[in-house]
């Protein structure tokens, strides 16, 4: 797969729309807790994170995820 360059903005921009961290994705699906994120993840209701960082943080491509209206 041949690699496309974006500049610094262009990334920048895509990186803020679509990276969603742990706390905003139990938000967006109304969820209570981290843990429920991760079981949800487990059952293959949602996709595994894009980036993670144990016992830190994990981010998710928001545009991966089907968010309920």
């Amino acid at each position: 797969m041949p690699t496309t360059r974006i500049g610094p903005e262009k990334f920048r921009e895509e990186a803020e729309r679509r990276l969603i961290d742990s706390f905003d994705l139990m938000i967006l699906l109304g969820l209570r807790s981290k843990q429920a994120i991760w079981k949800r993840v487990e059952e293959g209701k949602l996709p595994r994170p894009v980036y993670v960082r144990p016992n830190i943080t994990a981010l998710w491509d928001r545009d991966e995820i089907a968010v309920p209206d």
